[in-house]
C-alpha cells in the first residue's frame, strides 16, 4: 500500500542540537527513515531524482512524544473535581470518583468486545493531536495472557524495535531491606517512568524520601524519570538532577486535583531534564497538544519560565532523550525515523504557531514513514479503507491499514469503535451485566462462546490498589490511612450493582469542536484564575 520513497516540502523545524529552522526545505524519506533534509533549492539525494515532493505549505515538526498517559481512561469526559485534595490516595478512594470513573471503567474494561474499541479510539485521539508516541494499553486475555497492545502509535513501554529500548513503567514491589536491589534495577534499565510524590502534602513527599538508602546513597539513577513530582523541594530536584534523572510534568491534572503543580521553577533551576504528559482525560488534557498550551499558560503566569521553543523541546527531543531514543527520534534529521507532524501555515514564529494550534491546524501525521492522518490533499498512498472523520468544520482521513495489526483491532474501524463505545457508555447497566456474565465464565466457555477478539479485556492501571506496580513500595514507609480507604472502596466487578451506574457520553476525539471542553475547564474549582483566563476556545 505504501510507497517506499516519498518527499514533503514545507518549513521544517528540525529540533536538532542547533534548533535549526529551514524556511523552505524538503524531507526525503525512504521506507521508515529520513534520508536527507535539504533546502528546496538543492538537488535531490541520489535515488530521488525523479520524485516530485508533495508541496504542503505548512510547517513540519517531529511527532510529539508523550511520556505519561493512562490511555485506557481517555474515553471519559472531564470530571468535575469536587474539592481540593492533598495526595493521590485522597481522591482515588472517594465515592464520587469511584462512581464516575472507577466503576464505569471497570465495567467497560471487562465487558466483552469493548477493549478493542477503547484501543482503537484512544489511539486515534493521539493521532489527531499530532502525538506519535505515548504510553500504552495493557491487555488481559481469557486464557490468562497479559501483554501490551501493539498499535500504530509508538508505545514507550514496548517499542517492538531493538533501537528503541523499552521504558519500564510498572515494577515489582521491593522490601525495605532491598532498596539497593531497586537501585540495581534502575541501573540495568535505560528508562524508568515512575509515579513519584504526586500530591502536595508530607506523605506525598515521603514517597521520594523513601528512596534514601543511607546518608549519602539514594535509589536514584539516570534511568529514573519521576512522574508528577508535585511535593518535591529544591533540594530534592537537585538530588535528581545530580544523579542525571528527569521528570514528567502534567500541570493540568495537578492543578485540577491539587490546585498547584510541581515547583517547576526549582526543577528548572536544578537543571532537571523535563518531559510532559497529558496524564488522562478525566482530570487532564485531551491530548499532548493541549497540554503544551497549559504549560505555556503556566509559564506565563509564573515569570515566563520557559520559551515556546523550550516547551516544544519538552514534547520532542527532550522526551526522546529521557527515553534514550534521541538517536532515532525527537528531531527531523537524516538517519532518524520519519515521525512527523505538519501544522498548517509557514509564516511567523514556528514555535508560537504550534502552541497556538488546535487539531484543525494539524494537516498530516506520519509514523515510521507511513502517513496515518491527513487532509485529503495530503492523503496520497492511503488505502481504500481509510476513514473520513469530521470535527469543527474540518475533514481528515485516518489510515489504520496495517498488515501487522494487533488482533485486538484487526478489521475494527474508528467509526465502528466509536459506535460501540457510545452504546456501551450509554447503557452501562447492560455493559455491567455482560461483563459480570463474562467474568463468571470459564476460559474454555469464553473461547467457545465468543470470537477471539472479544475475549480481551483491559488492565486498568489507575485503579489498582494505590500505585500498585507504579512506584516502589518499601515496608518502612509510614502507614497512611488514605491508602486503606482506597483498597476498601474499590469494589470487585461482581459487587457493582448495574442499576447504580449512570449513563455517560464518549469524550469527543478533539478539543476543537467539543462544546463542553472549555466550559468544563472554566468550571473547575481548583484551577487558578490566571490559567483559566489563558485557556479558552
Amino acid at each position: 500500500m505504501q510507497a517506499s520513497k516519498r518527499a514533503y516540502r514545507g518549513r521544517v523545524v528540525q529540533m536538532d542540537a542547533a534548533f535549526t529552522v529551514l524556511a523552505d526545505a524538503i524531507i526525503w524519506i525512504e521506507a521508515n527513515r529520513i534520508i536527507a533534509v535539504t533546502d528546496a533549492s538543492v538537488a535531490p539525494p541520489p535515488g530521488f531524482e525523479h520524485l516530485s515532493p508533495v508541496v504542503t505549505g505548512g510547517t513540519f515538526f517531529p511527532g510529539l512524544i508523550e511520556l505519561h498517559n493512562h490511555l485506557a481512561y481517555d474515553i471519559l469526559k472531564l470530571w468535575a473535581v469536587p474539592k481540593l485534595y492533598k495526595n493521590r490516595g485522597a481522591w482515588q478512594g472517594k465515592p464520587e470518583y469511584q462512581t464516575l470513573v472507577t466503576e464505569p471503567m471497570k465495567v467497560l474494561g471487562k465487558a466483552p468486545g469493548v477493549a478493542p474499541a477503547i484501543a482503537r479510539f484512544t489511539e486515534a485521539k493521539c493521532l489527531v493531536g499530532g502525538t506519535t508516541t505515548s504510553q500504552g494499553l495493557t491487555l488481559f486475555s481469557a486464557a490468562g495472557i497479559k501483554r501490551k497492545y501493539r498499535g500504530l502509535v509508538r508505545n514507550v513501554e514496548e517499542s517492538l524495535d531493538a533501537n528503541l529500548p523499552d521504558a519500564q513503567a510498572q515494577i515489582p514491589d521491593f522490601a525495605a531491606d532491598k532498596k539497593d536491589i531497586f537501585l540495581n534495577y534502575l541501573k540495568t534499565h535505560k528508562c524508568m517512568l515512575l509515579h513519584l510524590s504526586e500530591g502536595i502534602d508530607a506523605s506525598a513527599r515521603k514517597h521520594f524520601l523513601d528512596l534514601k538508602i543511607g546518608p549519602d546513597e539514594w535509589a536514584i539513577a539516570p534511568s529514573l524519570t519521576g512522574i508528577h513530582c508535585n511535593a518535591l523541594k529544591r533540594e530534592d530536584f537537585d538530588r535528581l538532577a545530580q544523579a542525571g534523572a528527569g521528570m514528567v510534568w502534567s500541570p493540568l491534572s495537578n492543578l485540577m486535583l491539587y490546585g498547584q503543580t510541581a515547583d517547576i521553577a526549582a526543577a528548572k533551576a536544578a537543571g532537571l531534564r523535563i518531559g510532559i504528559g497529558s496524564d488522562w482525560s478525566p482530570t487532564g488534557s485531551k491530548n499532548l497538544l493541549h497540554e503544551m498550551k497549559v504549560v505555556w499558560q503556566y509559564s506565563q503566569t509564573t515569570g515566563a519560565l520557559f520559551s515556546q521553543r523550550d516547551i516544544v523541546a519538552m514534547a520532542t527531543i527532550n522526551a526522546a532523550g529521557l527515553l534514550r531514543w534521541d538517536r532515532y527520534l525527537g528531531s527531523i534529521e537524516a538517519g532518524k525515523y520519519a515521525d512527523l507532524m505538519l501544522v498548517r501555515g509557514n509564516g511567523g514564529d514556528p514555535y508560537a504557531s504550534l502552541l497556538a494550534a488546535d487539531e484543525t491546524r494539524i494537516d498530516l501525521v506520519v509514523i515510521d514513514g507511513v502517513p496515518r492522518y491527513a487532509t485529503s490533499a495530503l492523503a496520497a498512498g492511503f488505502s481504500a479503507t481509510a476513514e473520513e472523520i469530521s470535527f469543527a468544520g474540518e475533514k481528515r482521513l485516518i489510515n489504520l491499514d496495517d498488515a501487522s495489526a494487533d488482533e485486538v483491532v484487526a478489521g475494527l474501524g474508528l467509526g465502528k469503535a466509536q459506535a460501540l463505545l457510545a452504546e456501551a457508555m450509554g447503557n452501562l447497566a447492560g455493559a455491567a451485566e455482560r461483563a459480570i456474565a463474562f467474568e463468571r465464565m470459564s476460559p474454555t466457555l469464553r473461547a467457545r462462546a465468543m470470537p477471539r477478539q472479544a475475549q480481551w479485556t483491559l488492565v486498568l492501571d489507575q485503579d489498582e490498589p494505590h500505585d500498585l506496580n507504579l512506584r516502589p513500595r518499601f515496608s518502612d514507609e509510614a502507614h497512611m490511612p488514605s491508602l486503606v480507604r482506597l483498597s476498601a472502596a474499590a469494589k470487585p466487578l461482581t459487587a457493582i450493582a448495574p442499576a447504580t451506574l449512570k449513563p455517560q457520553k464518549l469524550d469527543p476525539l478533539t478539543v476543537a469542536g467539543d462544546p463542553d471542553y472549555y466550559p468544563s475547564l472554566q468550571a473547575q474549582m481548583n484551577i487558578p484564575a490566571g490559567i483559566k483566563q489563558g485557556l479558552h476556545g
